[in-house]
């Protein structure tokens, strides 16, 4: 009984492999980001500016969600966490697809992996570690990390995926 057990948790992260190997890269990469840019803040190195107040890396600590919606919300992020956690559980049952290479598991990889990003953060530090600034002219005044940008990106990729499948 046990062994047929683990047979099948086997064959059902198997057939996730490329999602959740995705999902480990985008964690790994996010999480090493962040710690350069704790490193740096600490050592009073940031505002670092490639195109000054428009392009460059900012430490911000973002206690939200996206554009910092809920930021004031004393419980938001335990909210926030438990929400990511359940999501994350879903999205990993949802990435099985007939074809694994597919944007479908590729999408969801990348909204898992940024999912556990910005998870980790808030369970070690309470916030979010926000750094990124593209800011042209004004038009876009929020930071974000390489979690944030996985997640829009998997979301592309699912809507793409939906899309060629309707096609």
């Amino acid at each position: 009984m046990a062994a047929s057990m683990v047979g099948r948790g086997w064959a059902y992260m198997r057939s996730r492999r490329v999602g959740l190997l995705l999902a480990l890269v985008v964690l790994a990469m996010d999480d090493v980001s962040k710690e350069i840019i704790l490193h740096l803040a600490y050592a009073s190195l940031l505002p670092m500016w490639m195109v000054e107040g428009q392009l460059g890396f900012m430490l911000g600590w973002n206690r939200g969600m996206s554009f910092s919606l809920l930021d004031g919300f004393a419980y938001a992020p335990h909210v926030l966490a438990a929400v990511a956690v359940v999501a994350v559980g879903w999205f990993i049952h949802w990435m099985v697809d007939g074809h694994a290479r597919s944007w479908h598991q590729t999408g969801l990889g990348l909204i898992v992996g940024g999912a556990l990003g910005n998870l980790v953060d808030r369970i070690q530090h309470g916030a979010v570690v926000d750094f990124i600034v593209v800011n042209p002219w004004g038009f876009f005044p929020y930071t974000f990390n390489i979690a944030d940008a996985a997640i829009t990106v998997g979301v592309a990729l699912l809507l793409l995926d939906s899309y060629l499948r309707r096609a």
